[in-house]
């Protein structure tokens, strides 16, 4: 499958690293606990393992396990690990972290293999007053918490205590002083749970009593009295915590969240009371990219804010469920650009609500937008009209030369015209070619020639074959350049479609003083360095071959004169990943449903799936055969199946099941009860 230049895979892995007497020639996996209770990592992904006398752990999961909120920048690379007022900052590839702002320096650096991020466990788990030691007998991992408890409950089995779901009675039409049932079902250890309200993290209610299941849960069950005295349209989020006893599970994992619209006594239904006057004092802008779509599609929302902002969530009764978006673009001036997107499933008139995670909360005020969901909607001939996405390389480019401006778009787009801010539209560079058509977008390159220095403006419009068009507008730095410094002044990437594994082949325009060149993976990693001759006016352009072997990382080319002078600019390269068919998660809407009802689950696949569908723990074909993406988050597909059970026991495995062209395949299982 084709990759987009330019687009970074943000999946994060963490290292655990620590030296012991290991020697193995193979990649030896380890089991790893935490307060004696096994961290359960899926085979399907990367796993605890020893590498070169060093233990690795994947990221995501033990974060989770360890209670630590993760907020990763794509742009600077840098990951900070947040959890109860400690803060741990790190930049890939770096010996250093920074815990509360103060720097503490390790003597193993971050790495990136089989594109996986990975970090020292020391970084993180001494950073929360945890320890790590090593069991040799087991060949086992073990991290150790600060915990308490009493004799009857032992503290390590608080995290056997699970919220599996929670919910509302009434998630709209709701005004002050009315009362709603907040039901959660938890894992059959929880003897306690606690709601506490995110917008000011107190505790809204405290609860011991609880039904035992016939499947082996437990349910707690409360009446909310619910508050909103602003005048204003609030959204409540409440969180369900597990425990034993007076001791919760504070672990991401473990909790479950819960929102609802309070009005103060208006209707909440709707678009009427949308407050105009409204803007958070953290939020830039924030608009859709049409205000019109298909059902069982998805809104896009770009949302650009301050640095003070972590995430960003939409909500919309056309889901009745809420997306969160933590990743994030960030400019030159710290201000932060968050693309999201909210499935919407059901036809009419209905509105995104936006809010912003600040200092630990959601603003409980939200920007409101309005949209139109049609099934008929495409006979407008424009209203797929996109510009999903467009990057610059560099933030930067030397006044005279040519750059790369790369551009995602809709697939109605039948041309780009870029504008400089002062010309009209109408007067700018046309271009009519793509440099790749996807079933979902167009993927374009466009270059331009910079033709001032200092910083300039510039807005891209995008047009369809009736003329109509959308625009968004971008900045970059033009630069002079003196011959006697080192510059990269142009990158060309002379061979297309590089597979993983291949040598690809670049021109790169350099002033003529540059007496060597080398290419990097990352900041770190040369993949080229060689002595190339030099003259002292004239720009010369040098042809560059290497192997390829990470075709999604960022390469830097790094040029030098004979005084160790040196300029450095980043690029991407243009290709095939070739990744292996991987299905990446399963997200199941409801694991306890109806007879009747259907299941609906969101799928996330390796973009070399072909076509996905799930069968029975027998291998009954119970789905259709879906061939078609409903969406794309970088790299990977997504995929929204529905299907009915056709068994009737309560309790059902059934298995999602991905091929890609070669009839490759990878699979993963889940379950779901049925109630009579």
């Amino acid at each position: 499958m084709k990759r987009i230049t330019g687009i970074l895979t943000a999946i994060l892995m963490l290292i655990s690293v620590m030296v012991f007497p290991v020697n193995v020639s193979a990649v030896e996996y380890v089991a790893v606990y935490l307060n004696n209770q096994t961290i359960d990592f899926p085979t399907t992904d990367a796993r605890p393992q020893i590498m070169n006398n060093r233990t690795y752990v994947p990221v995501r999961k033990t974060c989770e396990a360890l209670g630590l909120q993760i907020d990763w920048n794509s742009r600077t690379e840098t990951m900070t690990l947040t959890r109860d007022g400690i803060t741990i900052a790190h930049t890939m590839r770096s010996k250093i972290v920074y815990v509360n702002g103060e720097a503490v320096t390790f003597d193993t650096p971050s790495i990136n293999t089989n594109n996986r991020i990975l970090m020292p466990i020391r970084m993180i788990a001494e950073s929360i007053g945890a320890t790590v030691t090593w069991d040799n007998p087991t060949r086992s991992v073990h991290i150790t918490t600060n915990q308490t408890g009493t004799a009857s409950q032992p503290s390590a089995n608080v995290n056997d205590a699970v919220v599996n779901s929670v919910e509302a009675s009434k998630i709209q039409d709701i005004t002050d002083g009315d009362s709603i049932s907040i039901t959660a079902v938890c894992t059959n250890a929880a003897t306690s749970l606690k709601l506490v309200n995110i917008a000011d993290n107190k505790e809204a209610a405290s609860l011991t009593q609880y039904t035992d299941n016939s499947d082996g849960t437990r349910t707690f069950k409360t009446d909310y009295t619910c508050e909103n005295t602003t005048g204003k349209d609030i959204m409540v989020t409440l969180k369900a915590v597990p425990g034993i006893g007076t001791s919760f599970n504070e672990n991401l994992t473990a909790a479950r969240n819960v929102s609802f619209m309070v009005s103060s006594g208006k209707s909440s239904s709707g678009s009427k009371d949308k407050d105009d006057d409204y803007k958070s004092d953290y939020m830039l802008s924030c608009k859709l990219s049409s205000d019109e779509i298909k059902t069982n599609t998805s809104a896009r929302v770009k949302v650009k804010t301050t640095s003070d902002v972590k995430r960003v969530k939409l909500t919309s009764e056309a889901d009745k469920k809420s997306t969160v978006t933590s990743d994030y673009d960030e400019d030159k001036d710290g201000n932060r650009t968050f693309n999201c997107s909210i499935k919407m499933t059901e036809e009419g008139e209905w509105y995104i609500r936006v809010q912003l995670y600040v200092d630990g909360a959601y603003e409980s005020e939200y920007e409101q937008l309005d949209v139109s969901v049609d099934d008929k909607y495409k006979e407008s001939g424009s209203n797929d009209l996109e510009i999903i996405d467009m990057w610059l390389n560099n933030d930067y480019a030397y006044k005279g030369y040519t750059t790369t401006l790369y551009v995602k778009t809709s697939t109605d787009v039948d041309y780009l015209e870029l504008c400089t801010e002062d010309q009209d539209q109408g007067d700018g560079q046309v271009t009519h070619s793509t440099a790749e058509k996807y079933s979902s977008y167009y993927y374009w390159e466009f270059n331009f020639t910079v033709k001032h220095t200092g910083n300039m403006k510039f807005k891209l419009y995008a047009y369809n074959d009736d003329e109509e068009s959308v625009s968004d507008t971008f900045s970059l730095e033009g630069r002079s350049v003196s011959k006697g410094e080192p510059a990269v002044l142009e990158i060309e990437q002379k061979t297309n479609s590089i597979i993983e594994g291949e040598t690809a082949k670049f021109n790169f325009v350099t002033t003529g003083c540059v007496s060597r060149i080398r290419i990097s993976r990352g900041t770190s990693g040369s993949v080229y360095d060689e002595e190339v001759s030099s003259s002292s006016s004239t720009d010369k352009t040098h042809t560059v071959e290497f192997e390829v072997k990470d075709i999604n990382a960022d390469y830097y080319i790094t040029v030098y004169d004979d005084n160790d002078d040196f300029d450095r600019a980043m690029f991407k390269i243009t290709g095939d990943a070739e990744e292996k068919i991987e299905v990446r998660d399963v997200d199941v809407e409801e694991d306890e449903i109806g007879y009747n009802d259907d299941v609906n689950l969101t799928v996330r696949t390796s973009n070399s799936a072909y076509r996905v569908w799930v069968e029975t723990s027998r291998g009954t074909q119970v789905s259709k055969i879906y061939k078609e993406p409903d969406d794309i988050d970088d790299s990977d597909y997504i995929w929204n199946i529905n299907f009915s059970p056709i068994d009737t026991d309560t309790r059902q495995t059934f298995t999602v099941i991905a091929e890609d062209e070669n009839k490759e395949r990878d699979e993963d299982s889940f379950r779901i009860t049925i109630k009579r």
